[in-house]
């Protein structure tokens, strides 16, 4: 399996679930189906996951469509905490230090951040 194939099953797992419910419901549950990944297919998780938190667009450009972008990126956080994925502090260090310079996100989502890398680091 590569990155590509990993996204396209992590879409599918985030179809299934029905419209009513929320990214805080669904995030878990995603974190919880991927968890199996995390011994045969770990560095792929790692590469998908990379993938969804590479979004960058500051708030000020942002498009409609863009919401499913960044909607994936607090998924691929949740998915990172919930599964203790250290390998992606690189990660969400640049997205934290881009939060800080306006090229993605609010400026209010600092602390959101913040305590997303502390949680992989500690």
């Amino acid at each position: 399996m590569n990155a590509s194939e990993m996204i396209s099953r992590i879409e599918d797992h985030l179809r299934s679930y029905p419209e009513r419910m929320s990214g805080n419901e669904i995030n878990a549950r995603v974190a919880e189906g991927l968890r199996g990944s995390l011994t045969d297919d770990r560095a792929v998780l790692i590469a998908a996951l990379r993938e969804y938190l590479s979004f960058r667009k500051p708030a000020s450009d942002r498009e409609p469509q863009d919401a499913v972008s960044e909607a994936r990126l607090w998924m691929a956080l949740d998915v990172a905490e919930g599964l203790k994925l250290t390998e992606l502090c690189p990660d969400v260090e640049s997205l934290l230090d881009d939060v800080r310079r306006g090229k993605v996100l609010r400026p209010v989502h600092q602390s959101s951040i913040a305590r997303y890398l502390g949680k992989l680091v500690g």
